[in-house]
């Protein structure tokens, strides 16, 4: 009797087709140890909609040791539109399979091939070091490597300075640098389209050699879910060869990078099979995408894709692939830009950008820039004024305040003075940066509204401390017209007897005099102090007057203290001690005063030597 009723449920189990090995017991993965030349299999990837398609693979060979203990397949594809266009931008982390088993992704080609040979990542080097890191990942930005030895002043001069003399923006404005496009017979990861809506084609043309450095290719396209009325649009529901977006910048300007998922873990997604910007722990919004179509081009062809609806976040950025959880909430900073434009109009761009140290920098140069370019021309006489707030979590908000006018690189160069102490807080080293929200304010003027300061005179060359001497400046505008503005200046009291200098100029100039004579000590010691300081960067749309006198004094974590008495100088500044944040002055400021705001953007310094009488 067991005999037939075994012999029926064989005969059963062969007669419907039902495997007599579960599929839990066949491997999943196949190792890069069993893979042959030879061997043919097939990958998954979208090519238009959201339809996953599959393609065919050979494999060549296996690159044994090609990265430090790392393994590379490499295969020829075929199929679909490969055989056009050769292996895709936005293919990255497409799955590829031998017998119903997973063997990895591709992610590298041979730029400029005209067959589609394909790098492929194994599946197991992207598991074991995405896997490593799956612990929750800090969402705020990262501290840098190390404390930098300059002040704010310091950093900002430096970095316009740089700008001025034709420093690539992806040096000045990004630390995050790919491996460069190469044109020869190396394999290289496959660059990473990057999908812009919402901003300016200047901007796009402006910043692309940042976004090329940083491994991607921007393409002008649709904003977020901006393809509507779809027959069939992409599931929520992600598996392996659906496209996905990592985004950057979401609203009303939008930065997004598509590519393909690798595998699905439960709610673990594994994609690209190449880094991002291989940052470690990150935060970016993760969105289902819609394949509009792919762009053969002689080059390197490309999908047209836009992200759709935002499922989840990316939280690891890692030499193998990228890693992501459905349901994750991103981590993004809120920005409000608003551009007054000098035909009186205004613009309000409302958007999202990446809290991350490596790309906020970048993205909000890009942002702003593009705002401005959107309402106003790049090239011509322009005046740009920029204010606004930076809110920190737990300290006083960060204000911004800059004023550019001239003919040339306006957009640009406001943007990287605007951007510049955000920029400086991201990459200081100050841990507890926590940035809620920034709004900013932009009012331009299609003419220059510059002026220089010829000279200074004063209604007396002796005075005493305490004494009130009126100040008159006399400046020059761009269109040729002479003008005189008149301060009263009190000298301090309890001012030494002796010889004093009174210094005036505008701000930046007056700052770049005070770099030149090492008036400016190292970093802040802390974030409440750097904050602080920027804070109290000086402006070039007023005039500022400096008192100084020829006693010695110290610069101390950026606060000068001025006329110390010799046995202090002589405990601070000693041979036996060494500290990068003190720095010893041969004549201290003893007071500065800062003018009200001018109409004029102002250039100039000039100096004058008054007697103190006892």
């Amino acid at each position: 009797m067991n005999m037939k009723i075994a012999g029926f449920f064989l005969c059963l189990a062969l007669g419907l087709g039902t495997p007599l090995i579960s599929s839990a017991q066949t491997p999943k993965f196949m190792p890069v140890d069993e893979i042959r030349p030879g061997m043919k299999g097939a990958g998954k990837t979208v090519f238009q909609g959201a339809a996953i398609e599959e393609f065919q693979v050979e494999i060549l060979g296996v690159l044994k040791n090609y990265g430090p203990k790392q393994d590379m397949i490499l295969a020829r594809l075929s199929g679909s539109p490969l055989d056009k266009t050769g292996v895709i931008q936005g293919m990255s982390g497409s799955p590829v399979y031998i017998d119903g088993r997973l063997i990895g992704a591709v992610a590298f080609a041979f730029p400029l091939s005209k067959d589609p040979v394909a790098g492929i990542q194994p599946i197991a080097q992207m598991l074991n070091l995405l896997a490593e890191h799956q612990a929750p990942a800090p969402v705020r930005p990262a501290s840098a490597a190390s404390m930098p030895a300059e002040s704010p002043a310091a950093f900002i001069h430096n970095l316009l300075e740089r700008f001025q003399k034709g420093d690539p923006l992806h040096e000045l404005l990004s630390s995050a640098a790919a491996a460069p496009f190469s044109g020869g017979a190396t394999l290289t990861r496959i660059q990473t389209p990057l999908f812009v809506s919402g901003a300016s084609p200047a901007a796009i043309q402006q910043f692309s050699s940042l976004f090329n450095g940083m491994g991607f290719t921007p393409v002008q396209s649709g904003g977020a879910g901006s393809t509507i009325n779809l027959a069939s649009p992409p599931s929520r529901q992600l598996e392996p060869g659906s496209a996905v977006n990592a985004e950057m910048v979401r609203g009303d300007i939008s930065v997004s990078a598509n590519g393909t998922v690798t595998y699905v873990d439960g709610n673990k997604i594994y994609a690209f099979g190449h880094p991002f910007l291989s940052a470690g722990p990150t935060s970016l919004p993760m969105a289902n995408a819609y394949v509009i179509s792919v762009l053969p081009k002689l080059d390197v062809s490309s999908k047209f894709a836009v992200p759709m609806e935002v499922i989840g976040a990316f939280q690891q950025d890692r030499a193998t692939g990228i890693l992501g959880t459905v349901g994750d909430k991103p981590d993004m900073i809120p920005v409000t830009v608003r551009v007054q434009s000098s035909l009186n109009t205004t613009n309000q761009y409302n958007f999202e950008v990446a809290n991350n140290r490596f790309l906020t920098p970048a993205l909000m140069n890009f942002t702003v820039f593009s705002s401005i370019t959107a309402s106003e021309r790049e090239l011509g006489e322009l005046t740009l004024n920029v204010s606004g707030k930076v809110q920190l979590k737990d300290h006083e908000p960060l204000n911004i305040a800059t004023v550019f006018t001239g003919d040339i690189n306006g957009p640009t160069t406001t943007a990287i003075a605007t951007v510049a102490p955000i920029q400086y807080l991201m990459t200081s080293g100050n841990t507890g940066v926590v940035i809620e929200k920034i709004d900013l304010e932009i009012v331009s003027t299609d003419r220059k509204v510059g002026a220089v300061l010829d000279r200074i005179s004063i209604d007396r060359n002796e005075v005493r401390p305490g004494d009130t001497v009126m100040l008159s400046a006399y400046l020059r505008s761009t269109t040729g017209e002479t003008f005189v503005e008149r301060y009263p200046v009190q000298i301090p009291a309890g001012l030494s007897a002796g010889a004093m200098q009174l210094l005036v100029g505008d701000g930046n100039t007056v700052t770049t005099s005070e770099l030149r004579r090492g008036a400016q000590a190292g970093a802040p010691a802390d974030l409440k102090a750097a904050i602080r300081e920027l804070n109290k960067l000086r402006r070039n749309d007023r005039l500022y007057i400096k008192i100084l006198n020829n006693e010695p004094g110290l610069v101390i974590g950026g606060e000068e203290l001025p006329s110390l008495p010799p046995s202090m100088v002589a405990l601070l500044d000693t041979d036996r001690t060494s500290n990068r944040s003190i720095k010893p002055m041969q004549n201290s400021t003893v007071r500065e005063y800062e003018l009200p705001q001018s109409k004029y953007v102002i250039q100039g310094q000039r100096s004058l030597m008054l007697t103190v009488k006892p």
